[in-house]
């Protein structure tokens, strides 16, 4: 989110919670899907190749570094624009 999208929303107010705006549940389950069809893409590669199974942990730790820094970058950006959209509305009201 941009700053301009951030001043855009009201700060102090912003939905969180029970009382929010549900997002679209589709680019999740899409997600989810292709991830599985992959991985079991993956397996049936490994095993009709006949290599060892332990060459799937590669990949698969791969996968969890790439998720987690990607879950840490949105937070990090999350709490960057909140911030600036703070500072941006403090100075807009003095």
């Amino acid at each position: 989110m941009s700053v301009h999208a951030a001043l855009a929303r009201p700060v102090l107010r912003t939905p969180r919670g029970r009382h929010a705006k549900p997002r679209p549940a589709w680019p999740r389950v899409a997600g989810r899907a292709v991830f599985l069809i992959f991985a079991l893409v993956c397996v049936v590669a490994v095993t009709g190749f006949g290599w060892s199974p332990v060459l799937l942990v590669v990949p698969a730790a791969a996968f969890t570094l790439l998720v987690a820094s990607i879950a840490k970058l949105r937070t990090a950006a999350r709490k960057i624009d909140t911030i600036f959209a703070e500072e941006l509305t403090e100075r807009d009201q003095s």
